[in-house]
């Protein structure tokens, strides 16, 4: 990542799409997800992640019409690093955002592991202008978006529900030079919930 004068104008954090629940003992190729080769592998998306990857891509870089309110299209995607390049790109926080990353021609950016999201957040406030999107674990988003220098107040929830795979975080820059935070609704798949979380 660069360093530039600048910080992103808005940077978005979302959780990967849907993963398969706990194996079970008898049976853990029925509670696998699948790479984009079709492969089973029990770091990838189910069918439904795979989906919501397609369409997260369509929502934040659309065909027709206008972008959703409060949204940008990204010039940067963020997601974990899990050692090796290959092995990296089938986890599914990887895999949530490569249809966006295709669809955009943008690489994703994977310097930093669970674990570093305070040096994460001091890189994408350092990373320059535009819009930065995150794809990240879901327990470890609290601590990302806590990390981010953000208005005087802001109260952050204190965890990501298991079953939350439909909310975006945003962090609008204001004139303070601090994010405001909000939440959006994906609204993209059948049952998608209209709330945030709490």
């Amino acid at each position: 990542m660069s360093h530039q004068s600048a910080p992103p104008a808005a940077v978005y954090i979302i959780r990967h799409g849907e993963k398969p629940q706990d194996p079970a003992p008898k049976h853990p190729a029925a509670h696998s997800g699948v790479d984009f080769r079709g492969n089973q592998n029990e770091h990838s998306l189910l069918p439904r992640g795979w989906q919501r990857s397609g369409a997260l891509a369509a929502l934040f870089d659309p065909t027709h019409g206008p972008l959703r309110a409060g949204l940008r299209v990204p010039r940067m995607l963020i997601s974990p690093s899990y050692g090796h390049a290959s092995k990296t790109a089938d986890h599914r926080t990887h895999q949530t955002i490569s249809g966006l990353s295709d669809r955009l021609g943008v690489e994703i950016t994977a310097n930093f592991a669970k674990g570093q999201e305070p040096k994460l957040a001091t890189a994408v406030v350092n990373s320059g202008p535009g819009a930065v999107l995150i794809c990240w674990e879901h327990s470890h988003i609290p601590a990302l978006a806590s990390a981010l220098p953000l208005i005087s107040g802001t109260v952050i929830p204190k965890s990501w529900p298991d079953d939350r795979y439909d909310v975006i975080w945003t962090f609008t820059l204001t004139a303070g030079a601090r994010y405001a935070f909000g939440q959006v609704p994906q609204l993209l798949l059948s049952g998608d919930a209209e709330t945030v979380i709490a």
